[in-house]
């Protein structure tokens, strides 16, 4: 019987009627939500290859040191993603030296992390 997040647990309509208490919050860890990475940490990719994955892209990034991970964007934004590393000079080293490199047959851009500031909600 685990608390903590939408998934696993019980609550579910077949589960017996001593279980709705839970209304269906179990053992699901989330995705991370809340994490915080100093922007500093992180560089923005654009011009990725149409098909390349998390791991090609982070092999690709550790050429520049130990990348701690990376997203690539689908969707709305297809064709860009993100890489964070351990320290801040290791993201700058990435900018410098892994920007106009090629990956799949393309070149890439790597630039510094900007986050796009919030829009107002009406």
């Amino acid at each position: 019987m685990g608390y903590g997040g939408k998934g696993k647990g019980w609550g579910n309509s077949w589960a017996p009627v001593w279980q709705p208490m839970f209304n269906g919050w179990g053992k699901g860890k989330g995705k991370g939500k809340g994490k915080k990475v100093d922007a500093a940490l992180m560089v923005w990719l654009g011009n990725i290859p149409e098909g390349t994955d998390w791991k090609a892209l982070q092999d690709h990034m550790n050429q520049a040191g130990k990348s701690k991970w990376v997203e690539v964007f689908d969707g709305k934004g297809k064709g860009t993603g993100k890489a964070a590393f351990s320290t801040a000079e290791e993201a700058t080293n990435a900018v410098a030296m892994l920007n106009g490199s090629v990956l799949g047959g393309q070149a890439i851009m790597v630039d510094v992390w900007v986050k796009a500031p919030k829009e107002a909600t009406a």
